[in-house]
């Protein structure tokens, strides 16, 4: 491969990472590009922060809602705060604070006594709009340290949908089928200013009391705490007034008023009881939430030594099963919201990865009730502790309490390879990231600080021992426990444990602080590349930064736990180091005698790995002649590193096929999740070439062959959950690239379900909706959407449209496209929805772009262009890269002649230059690609008939 494929190589990956699978992962936040509103520089980044020399102590805040009855502002509410704060420094004579509101109608200030402070006459308050900021300019300075009340009048309007966040409107059919409206709120990260004026920073902790005043109608009424009284007010409307909250940051406050939200499940044994609460025509669809609910509860009030019921007397334990939600799910202290797609669970109705996914998202949310609400990071440059603590023991503790699931072997794909691929790039961050603007903020909540963080903990972990990691937590939560934290504070309690306990005695010399310091505040990873003399058994190791752009260098030096085994000495499940690298590069040794060595047991520590010629060869000829006695989880570990070193041209694509023609025998969900990524990758590079890329798919068919004829079609009764979610996967792609007996068996299974009505098993809906979809006529069409229509769970709705969007009809797909822009697809699916219409079939591109061109004005309204995700700015920019030559030019011509005035301008414009540079690499790269996979294909053919051929032998004799 030359240099300058190479560069464009590896320069397009990171372009063209969301055009390969542009639909998120589930997890709490969707990854998005960041756009500031107003390009700033460093230096003035930092007046986005509020000053720290005034800190509120107490709120008590008023909220009377009001929705359609209030005909001159429907939706709207009116509110009242009244905030006692203190100054910490001298000579403060403005206090400053955050405040999103229509309108701000008054601001007092009163001192300890009750007697007014006098404001400045010219000026009482002033406010900021680009930062949010409500300045109140007083005549004289606060004290310091006495109490002072700042009382603050205002209204506003609620946001229709949850994107926006803040308090906002949802709307859900109830039990009768009639149509209600409900309001709640999002605060996380910046957006309870919009609720109410407020210190919005995490740094700020307070006491909460809210009172909040609806229609009588609206009784199912839902806060962090429990309901002090319900005061009955003139013109039919009702206050509940809210029991105080711990001291905890504004961002975790949050509320629901609606009119039959009800009680699904719960548990009275525990105190508070632990309750789902939802709309309520899905009583009696929770109860495998609450049980999740209920068992992590369990498990960390036992890990941490600190019991929820002891966390706060006020506290509630609930769980809202929210039918509209801008991420998986929310924190907020005492009442967690869900999107009802993971709450609302049915083995005959869900597919297997929701139900799986779910676990680890209440295990995740529940974690964060002690990482995030108890303690919470100083700043948003510190998210990574909140998150990669809750990100890690959802995997950790829900294997605890579901090992069913088998959880931790799920880790390496859904977090770790997750970081590996995504930390790769020149511009990426290190978890302790310096933040400021919102976009900023919004932008750090993604896969360093979640994905990276959790591996991150993992492997430390492992380096320091579980005991003295569980015992590290204890010493945060307890030293630090309702208070701001950062990495010291964290740095500090696992130094102490680690003392106590000297669980490093193994490792002299090795610096634990240096470990920290360098993984926590540098960007990327390393790839530690092995040489080993196999006569003397003498291995030499080396690392640098691993870039996909193999022409950057960077001299970071990362310490790295070394894991290893060897033929004659396999130990995959033994995660102690057997020794921590600090140095450019080591030697280390085994014994003598030629086999091969893997290194970095299960995948547990964040590098990939790289080894001399012989070496790979041994471990491929191991792969392919006795697969099983590598570890699956380090067979994954090898396709994955694989493909990141053929793409970054440290391995020749012809070597890398060969390696991986072991997976003409392999059926391991862990294994083949990197393969189909990695394949996926290759293929989209090939698409505007359809005869080569027919070429390809066929060879990546031949591979799948026994996977999926060993999977089969039909889930067998007592399979474990990694084998369902196999087949699931399997036969998705597998139907994708045109697998003739999968689409067949799909449009079978459609079929008897349209004229028969014989249910399709939950756990294979996906390639039967997506088949019947792309092989059907309009009466399928609109059989399957009127069934969409009619279902009452949001995991099956979320697949049909994953299925109406794979038709190849112009005319049905232009039908499905419209339909994102009514309310039937949620504002949370209207980004997925569109791009399931890329994803579903080849040829939609040209639709697609013509349905944007006809409907941009609606699209920017609808999918809330605005929100802190900018769907707008993806679903347009997501076209490009699905385009040919002659669509990119229609495309941009467009653009430019009647669209330089909309904020996706700039994004699309970049977007087709990265999809044009793709096209530019997919023609260059598509003979070798070929070449390499026709290589490994031929000897994968060949092995199988040696293989069968000797299998005959031995039956005869």
């Amino acid at each position: 491969m030359s240099k300058l494929l190479l560069v464009a190589l590896s320069l397009t990956l990171l372009a063209f990472a969301a055009g390969d699978n542009p639909i998120s992962s589930y997890k709490e936040f969707q990854e998005f590009d960041i756009f500031d509103d107003i390009p700033v520089t460093r230096e003035a980044e930092r007046v986005y922060r509020l000053p720290e020399n005034v800190v509120p102590l107490d709120y008590d805040v008023y909220l009377d809602l009001y929705f359609d009855e209030n005909t001159e502002r429907p939706f709207s509410y009116d509110g009242r705060v009244s905030i006692i704060v203190q100054a910490k420094e001298t000579d403060v004579r403005q206090i400053v604070l955050h405040s999103n509101m229509d309108e701000i109608k008054s601001v007092t200030v009163f001192d300890e006594a009750g007697a007014r402070v006098q404001l400045d006459q010219d000026k009482e308050y002033e406010t900021e709009e680009l930062y949010h900021f409500l300045k109140v300019n007083l005549i004289e300075p606060l004290k310091v340290n006495v109490n002072y009340t700042l009382n603050i009048e205002y209204w506003s309007t609620m946001n229709e949908g949850p994107m926006k966040r803040g308090i906002w409107r949802g709307w859900y059919t109830d039990k009768d089928g009639k149509e209600r409206i409900y309001a709640t709120t999002h605060f996380q990260p910046y957006n309870a200013r919009q609720a109410f004026p407020c210190w919005d920073e995490p740094l700020f902790k307070a006491v909460f009391k809210l009172h909040i005043s609806k229609p009588a109608a609206y009784n199912g009424t839902f806060s962090n705490t429990l309901v002090d009284f319900n005061v009955l007010l003139a013109n039919n409307r009702i206050r509940t007034d809210f029991a105080a909250t711990p001291k905890m940051s504004s961002y975790l406050v949050t509320f629901l008023v609606s009119e039959t939200f009800t009680v699904l499940a719960q548990d009275t044994t525990f105190n508070p009881p632990i309750r789902i609460i939802g709309r309520s025509n899905t009583v009696g669809l929770a109860d495998h939430a609450l049980e999740l609910a209920v068992k992590m509860t369990k498990f960390f009030d036992e890990y941490f030594g600190i019991p929820y019921e002891t966390l706060h007397p006020n506290l509630l334990n609930d769980h809202i099963s929210s039918p509209d939600w801008a991420s998986a799910g929310t924190e907020n202290w005492g009442m967690v919201s869900y999107r009802e797609l993971y709450m609302i669970i049915n083995e005959s109705e869900t597919i297997m990865s929701i139900e799986h996914y779910a676990a680890t998202l209440v295990s995740h949310e529940l974690a964060h009730k002690w990482f995030g609400n108890l303690i919470t990071c100083y700043w948003w440059s510190n998210t990574w502790i909140n998150e990669g603590y809750a990100s890690y023991f959802g995997y950790i503790a829900t294997n605890a309490m579901f090992p069913e699931y088998e959880f931790p072997d799920h880790f390496n794909s859904r977090y770790l390879q997750t970081s590996l691929s995504f930390d790769s790039g020149v511009n990426t961050v290190p978890m302790n990231h310096d933040v400021n603007t919102p976009a900023q903020v919004t932008g750090h909540f993604g896969t360093i600080s979640y994905s990276k963080a959790a591996s991150f903990l993992r492997m430390t972990a492992n380096i320091i021992g579980l005991g003295t990691f569980q015992k590290s937590c204890k010493y945060f939560l307890i030293n630090n426990r309702f208070e701001p934290t950062n990495q010291q504070d964290l740095l500090d309690a696992m130094n102490l444990a680690i003392e106590e306990d000297k669980s490093l005695a193994a490792y002299p010399g090795f610096s634990f602080e240096e470990y920290y310091r360098v993984w926590v505040n540098k960007p990327g990873y390393p790839i530690l590349i092995v040489e080993i003399n196999h006569s003397t058994g003498e291995m030499k190791l080396k690392q640098e930064r691993f870039f996909l752009n193999s022409n950057i260098a960077d001299d970071t030096i990362y310490p790295i736990p070394i894991t290893y085994s060897t033929r004659s000495n396999r130990n995959f499940t033994n995660l102690t180091p057997v020794h921590m690298m600090t140095q450019a590069s080591e030697t280390i040794t085994k014994a003598s005698g030629e086999e091969w060595v893997i290194f970095n047991h299960l995948q547990q520590g964040h590098y990939r790995v790289d080894y001399d010629r012989r070496t790979w060869t041994l471990i491929s000829e191991a792969l392919h002649n006795n697969p099983d006695t590598i570890h699956y989880l380090n067979r994954a570990q090898v396709v994955d590193d694989v493909f990141a070193l053929m793409r970054s041209g440290r391995m020749e694509l012809n070597f890398g096929f060969e390696i991986l023609r072991f997976l003409a025998k392999e059926t391991n969900l862990h294994v083949w999740d990197p393969a189909i990524s990695g394949y996926t990758w290759y293929r989209n590079r090939l698409r505007h070439l359809p005869e080569k890329q027919a070429e390809f798919d066929k060879i990546i068919l031949g591979l799948m062959e026994h996977a999926i004829t060993t999977l089969g079609y039909e889930p067998k009764a007592g399979e474990t959950p990694t084998v369902s979610m196999a087949r699931q996967s399997i036969l998705h792609f597998a139907c994708t690239l045109g697998h003739k007996k999968c689409n067949q068996d799909s449009w079978d299974r459609f079929v008897n379900l349209r004229d028969n009505n014989v249910p399709i098993n939950a756990r294979i809906r996906r390639n039967v909706y997506v088949t019947a979809m792309r092989e059907g006529d309009a009466d399928d069409f609109d059989y399957l959407l009127k069934r969409f229509r009619e279902s009452n769970y949001a995991n099956d709705q979320l697949e049909m449209l994953r299925g109406l969007g794979a038709t190849k009809d112009p005319a049905l797909l232009t039908r499905y496209l419209q339909l994102t822009l009514t309310k039937e697809v949620r504002s949370h699916d209207k980004l997925n929805s569109f791009n399931y219409a890329l994803l579903g079939n080849q040829e939609n591109a040209k639709t697609v772009k013509e349905f944007v061109k006809n409907h941009v004005t609606e699209i920017r309204k609808a999918y809330v262009e605005d929100s802190p995700a900018r769907p707008a700015h993806s679903a347009l920019s997501n076209v490009a890269g699905y385009l040919d030559e002659e669509g990119l030019d229609d495309y941009e011509a467009w653009l430019r002649s009647s669209q330089t005035d909309i904020p996706q301008y700039s994004s699309v414009l970049s977007a087709i230059s990265s999809a044009r540079n793709n096209i530019k690499l997919g023609t260059e790269l598509s003979e070798a690609l070929l070449q390499a996979a026709r290589g490994s294909a031929t000897m994968a053919v060949t092995s199988f008939a040696m293989i069968a051929t000797l299998a005959l032998i031995l039956v005869v004799v």
